[in-house]
Parts: C-alpha cells; sequence; structure tokens
C-alpha cells in the first residue's frame, strides 16, 4: 500500500497526477480498478489524522480525538490520561505574516538543538504550569499540558486552534487572539520563542491538541502483520498504537531528498507472503502546501520511478498494489481539502488485470478516477483491498 500524502487534487486537467510523466503507474493502470475514496467523511476536518485513519480502516467518528496524540505515540511517549497533546510547529514568520509552517523543513539536528534550547528557557514557566516540551522529528514537535480543570480542558480541546498551513501568506495577529482568549499561556510560549529563536526557525506554533486514545489491533482485525515506512509521526503514531511494525529507514526526511529507495527495498525486505507493506511518502503534500506546482509533479515523479517502479519490478507475480493518498492538498490553496481522492487497486480485483468492465483507464489521476463511476467509502478500502 503506497500512501503518497495529499498528491491528489481537484477534478481538473492541470493536477500534478495528469501533468507528471509516470510510465509505470500508466502500465498498470489499465489492468487496475481506479475509482475515488472518501477518506475525510463528512463533518470532519480534512487533516492527515482523519484521513491517514479511514485508509488504515479505523473509524475517525470513533478514533480522531485530535493528531498531536497519534504522534507523539510514534516517539513511544504515552502522555498522562489528565494531559493534553499539542503539535508544535516550528514555524518561520516575517513581519506578522506565516511564511513558512516547517520553517524551510529545518533539520533534526538544529531543531533538536531549539527544542533543547527552549526546555532550559522556558524551564520554570513549564514546571509551573505542568507542562513538558517533546523533540519530534524536523519542525514536527509536541507539547504535553496537564491543565488540571475539567471545565477548561473541555474548552481548550474543543478551541481552534488554527494550523500554521492554513494561513500561509496571511496575516497572524487574529490568529493570536484566539490563544490570547482561551490558552495565554500557549501565547506567552510563542511571544516568548520570537524573543529567543533566530534564522529560519523564529517562533513555534500550538495546534492539533488531542488526549490519549487507544487504537484496534490492525493484525486482530484483518488478520495479516503490517510493516510501515514513514518519516511522518502521525502515521508512524497510528503504525504503533495498533501493533503494526515500523520500520526505520535512514536518511527519511519527508521531502523531496528522502531515501525513496531505502523505504522500498525495507517494506521488500520485510514483508513476507500475506503479509501488509504500507510505504507513506510525505513530499507530495509538503510540495502541495508549498503552492510550488513544479515541485509537486516532481514529487509525483519521483513516487513513480523511485517507488512504483521498484514495486513493479521486484514484488513478486502474487503481488497486490494499492496506491491511495489521505486526502487532497491542492497548490492553488496550499492545504488540506476534504473531496474525494482517486485510488488504485492493481491488479483489477474483480477480473484479477484480464481487462473488464471495471477497469480500462489509461492514467491514474482524478479525472479518470472520477469518470470511472466506482466511489467507495475511504473506512472500508482496506477491507476491500485485503479481501477481509
Amino acid at each position: 500500500m503506497v500512501i503518497p500524502d495529499g498528491v491528489a487534487e481537484r477534478f481538473q486537467e492541470n493536477t500534478a497526477l495528469n501533468l507528471a510523466n509516470t510510465p509505470y503507474m500508466d502500465e498498470i493502470a489499465p489492468r487496475s480498478l481506479i475509482g475515488l475514496a472518501r477518506t475525510i467523511p463528512f463533518g470532519l476536518p480534512p487533516g492527515s489524522d482523519v484521513g491517514a485513519l479511514s485508509i488504515f480502516g479505523f473509524d475517525p467518528y470513533i478514533y480522531a480525538k485530535g493528531r498531536s496524540p497519534l504522534e507523539i505515540a510514534a516517539k513511544k511517549v504515552v502522555p498522562p490520561e489528565d494531559a493534553v497533546v499539542f503539535r508544535m510547529n516550528l514555524v518561520s514568520i516575517h513581519n506578522g505574516i506565516m511564511k513558512d509552517h516547517s520553517a524551510d523543513h529545518i533539520k533534526d539536528q538544529e531543531a533538536q538543538r531549539i527544542i533543547d534550547m527552549m526546555k532550559k528557557d522556558f524551564f520554570d514557566y513549564l514546571r509551573k504550569n505542568n507542562m513538558e516540551l517533546y523533540f519530534g522529528k524536523s519542525y514536527r514537535n509536541y507539547l504535553v499540558w496537564r491543565i488540571n480543570d475539567r471545565e477548561r480542558e473541555e474548552i481548550i480541546l474543543k478551541t481552534e486552534f488554527t494550523p500554521p498551513h492554513d494561513i500561509l501568506g496571511k496575516e497572524i495577529r487574529t490568529h493570536l487572539e484566539i490563544y490570547e482568549k482561551f490558552a495565554p499561556e500557549l501565547l506567552w510560549l510563542i511571544l516568548r520563542s520570537q524573543e529567543i529563536l533566530k534564522g529560519s526557525a523564529n517562533s513555534v506554533w500550538f495546534w492539533g491538541q488531542g488526549k490519549r486514545v487507544n487504537l484496534p489491533m490492525f493484525e486482530k482485525i484483518y488478520g495479516k502483520k503490517a510493516y510501515l515506512v514513514s518519516a511522518v509521526d502521525i502515521v508512524k503514531g497510528i503504525a504503533v498504537l495498533s501493533g503494526v511494525e515500523v520500520i526505520d529507514v535512514p536518511g527519511a526526511t519527508g521531502y523531496l531528498d528522502s531515501n525513496f529507495e531505502g523505504k522500498v527495498g525495507a517494506i521488500l525486505q520485510n514483508v513476507k507472503e500475506d503479509e501488509v507493506g504500507f510505504i507513506h511518502i510525505e513530499a507530495t503534500d509538503e510540495t502541495g502546501h508549498q503552492g510550488d506546482r513544479e515541485k509537486k509533479i516532481l514529487s509525483v515523479e519521483i513516487v513513480d520511478s523511485k517507488v512504483i517502479r521498484e514495486i513493479i519490478e521486484n514484488g513478486g507475480d502474487d503481488m497486490r498494489l494499492l496506491i491511495i493518498p489521505d486526502h487532497q492538498t491542492p497548490c492553488e490553496v496550499r492545504t488540506h481539502v476534504g473531496d474525494p481522492v482517486p485510488f488504485l487497486i492493481y491488479p483489477c480485483p474483480i477480473c484479477g488485470g484480464k481487462r473488464c468492465y471495471a477497469c480500462g483507464k489509461n492514467r491514474f489521476t482524478e479525472l479518470q478516477a472520477y469518470s470511472s463511476g466506482f466511489i467507495f467509502d475511504g473506512r472500508i478500502i482496506m477491507k476491500y483491498f485485503l479481501q477481509v
């Protein structure tokens, strides 16, 4: 199962999937079932937590309690039951404008240094407010806050703190007012970070809050052992909580410079007959957030040439493949969208790839998926793929 995060865009011709040169996906498309899946159920925000839970087969209506507790699980951190976990992005803010939600994709070593520095500078304040900071990966870091006031905790859990990737190129002033009204402790940390941080990461930003969650075991539901490679904690956290074995691959960065071949190789080496391998790709999402059409096209071509090609050539004759993003991240809006996403199952589960009424599309694109007429609930796509 390949998850090109956020690769999908709106149903038009100038999408990255449509414009990219993808000979390997083109090769298998005519013998595949191609359709649409609603990975973001109605009424839920189009976040990676909701989309990823759906395609793993875990109902987001039940288990989507905030993305940060899922993410921090990837670090084997078990928050107290009475704690609220926040994502703490390292961001770039200039003249009151959110310039970059990732601080120019800050490297792990520099991010770790910044978190260590903030732990020392904020030590007394963090201790007084029952807070702890945790390094995650790159710009993705975490705050665990024991609020000790049930009523206030409920208010903070329900407050919509704006994700930084939703306000790229926009003023932050009105969004800071939300912190001032509902969580002045977080506003203090934001403003203090702006005093001590210099360079591409010149502020922190809190969002995605939630409480500890427990997930069912993947193998118990599907009867199959599973493995995952990813550079992103939200996906790794879901894996950890559901008993999917996470394989750490050196050089997996979550961007265009990631070790794509190493990720595919790790799955092909570990996954045995009747087991499941997940390969999560983040570059397709990050380039969408950047609004960079050329880079997003490049990310699709990398997925095709370095991931899909390796799977086709080395996956074996009995290999089955599902390609599905967790949500849309159109370049023109630079954030997540909850519309249905295209999926591809190879070979076609109806005819085995021999060509039937269900297959025959010549490319894996949004418009081709839309024209197929097949629309799935994203929460059952895993069961259909595995024929459980």
